[in-house]
């Protein structure tokens, strides 16, 4: 798999259910499991109904993914990608008022001989679209050089 195989991924997610489906292998030879607030066991998909129910079609506005790096070959492959979402009423059921709402995600994708995907795992970094909704969640760099825990606090 390479980076146009990543963007065909993309493009099916945002706006074609079936095409989507069809890259997975055959109900219960695959799991897809997207890291979201929910229960896990209501963020994994195991079969084509389950996948088509959970991520597809992408309801309450219009869902963008654009693919900026794939890394990886034919058996696995990390997808980061940039999302919007616009005319959303809500997101992770926070009032959204139709804004234009983006983020950064990341997927995990693992293939079988037949290049069908047999695991997914895909994180939505949620906090830039919290902060935008005017939700007050705090990012520190914790990395950086002199970072004071004792400011969390404090703010």
């Amino acid at each position: 798999m390479n980076l146009d195989y990543a963007k065909q991924w993309a493009d099916a997610l945002g706006n074609d259910t079936d095409k989507f489906a069809d890259l997975y292998a055959a109900d219960g030879q695959f799991t897809s499991d997207v890291h979201m607030m929910d229960d896990h066991m209501e963020d994994t998909a195991s079969s084509r109904e389950q996948l088509v129910a959970k991520r597809g079609p992408l309801a309450n506005g219009d869902h963008t993914f654009v693919v900026t790096e794939y890394i990886g070959d034919e058996r696995w492959g990390m997808i980061h990608w940039d999302y919007t979402v616009q005319d959303a009423d809500s997101y992770r059921g926070i009032p959204a008022e139709g804004k234009t709402l983006s983020t950064k995600g990341s997927t995990f994708l693992r293939f079988d001989a037949d290049g069908k995907i047999v695991l997914e795992s895909t994180y939505f970094n949620d906090n830039p679209i919290f902060q935008e909704l005017g939700h007050p969640v705090a990012t520190p760099h914790y990395w950086e050089e002199g970072f004071d825990p004792a400011a969390l606090a404090a703010g």
